[in-house]
């Protein structure tokens, strides 16, 4: 798969961005993905401090750590980065701002909270430096959550292996369909007949005999990888 470079941005970089990166690069480890990710500032306030304690205690609840020190966003980080994801709406609408001022974006501007589950949007805790433990314990799942969504819709594709009638007609079958699959539910797989497929107009169904070892029936094309049901099941379950 190829490699990518993520930039998660909040106002200050102390709180809501740290705590996002730290998240992502867990879920990288997890799924064998390995995007570059970073986390930024759009002002100075907490430029070459550490992030707020609160957000480190609520990683370190999780068995996460990080070692990021605050910085401030640049316009070049449009140019270096592959996606910039704002954390908040006042965070993105400025971005947005930044990125028609400059000629250099090659970056995908991204709302993290439209990452929801069933494609619907998300709400994150806005956190400030004046915001309650629970209220950081409380972002930390819903940031997790959009970060899960977010990996699918540019990354995967779950596909459901339809099997012929004998090893024969599977290993010669050669037809076209509507590729069908699973969706992530808070670790809950819905039933089979649920829509999952999230590029479903560029897909085919795929026929793999029975026979074919775990693994050896999942295939990448382009940027993104096809797994059959039972190891998107699996790969969904490591999120």
């Amino acid at each position: 798969m190829s490699f990518k470079k993520l930039l998660f941005v909040c106002m200050g970089n102390s709180c809501s961005s740290p705590m996002a990166e730290a998240i992502m690069q867990n879920l990288m480890v997890k799924t064998s993905i390995y995007w570059e990710v970073d986390s930024a500032g759009l002002r100075t306030w907490n430029t070459g401090r550490r992030p707020d304690q609160r957000c480190l205690r609520v990683l370190r609840e999780h068995g996460l750590r990080s070692d990021h020190f605050c910085r401030q966003f640049s316009t070049d980080d449009f140019e270096y980065f592959d996606y910039v994801v704002a954390l908040d709406e006042a965070v993105f609408k400025e971005l947005q701002h930044w990125s028609t001022a400059t000629s250099r974006s090659n970056c995908e501007l991204l709302l993290l909270s439209s990452f929801g589950r069933d494609g619907k949007p998300a709400f994150i805790h806005n956190l400030t430096p004046t915001s309650k433990q629970r209220l950081f314990r409380a972002a930390y799942y819903q940031i997790k959550e959009c970060c899960k969504q977010l990996i699918l819709l540019q990354k995967v594709d779950i596909v459901k292996y339809e099997l012929p009638s004998s090893d024969e007609d599977a290993y010669y079958a050669n037809q076209t369909g509507i590729a069908e699959g699973i969706r992530s539910t808070g670790g809950q797989r819905t039933p089979s007949n649920v829509e999952l497929n999230y590029s479903k107009s560029t897909l085919k169904t795929l026929h793999c005999p029975p026979s074919m070892t775990e693994m050896s029936c999942c295939q990448e094309e382009g940027t993104r990888r096809k797994l059959c049901q039972k190891c998107g099941q699996k790969f969904l379950a490591t999120l």
